[in-house]
């Protein structure tokens, strides 16, 4: 469902005058409310109401739904997992119609919910692996000597050589250089 037809829902029943969602730190996700209220004045009030469900919390007091009174309105709030939906009424709205829209449109909001925040997440770039980007370097990809700058590791073998690089270790009976040992042969079978 989409998040105008949950809120939809709400607007069928007589005296409702409109509804918005936030999620649970007080993000205001999506309304359908008159011109009058504005979209600041919204955001202002999810950023109070989550505070409100906050300060609760603290004090042990659980709170699935509350009803503030605003002049000649009253607004509803009931809590789903990741958020709250707020539905504006005038007092003379049929209570049980409410409550039966307001579950229906409960039921739906928590995967609408974890949508919204997912699309409005920039996407987390993962970076290729190390074997791609040196496949890519003939491509004007990075080359070996960035990828030790960039990761702050040491090569093992010198690409343009035949063995083992200066102060490198030992491998498959090579040569260690420059770091003070004996040169080592492979025909020294009896040195080892």
């Amino acid at each position: 469902m989409r998040g105008e037809d949950i809120l939809n829902v709400l607007l069928d029943v007589e005296w409702v005058v409109g509804s918005f969602v936030a999620d649970s730190t007080g993000q205001l996700l999506l309304h359908q409310m008159p011109p009058e209220f504005g979209e600041q004045e919204l955001e202002r009030t999810t950023l109070r109401l989550a505070s409100i469900v906050r300060c609760a919390e603290l004090c042990e007091l659980g709170v699935e739904q509350c009803a503030f009174s605003l002049n000649r309105y009253q607004l509803a709030m009931t809590r789903f997992r990741g958020g709250f939906l707020c539905v504006m009424v005038e007092a003379p709205v049929n209570r049980r119609a409410l409550e039966m829209a307001t579950r229906i449109a409960v039921e739906a909001l928590p995967q609408l919910v974890d949508s919204l925040i997912a699309a409005s997440r920039p996407p987390v770039e993962v970076p290729p692996p190390r074997r791609a980007l040196l496949e890519r370097e003939g491509e004007g990809g990075p080359t070996l000597e960035s990828l030790h700058t960039e990761t702050g590791l040491e090569p093992l073998f010198d690409p343009e050589g035949d063995g083992p690089l200066a102060n490198g270790p030992l491998v498959n009976g090579g040569v260690s250089k420059g770091n003070g040992a004996d040169t080592l042969d492979s025909e020294d079978d009896d040195t080892i």
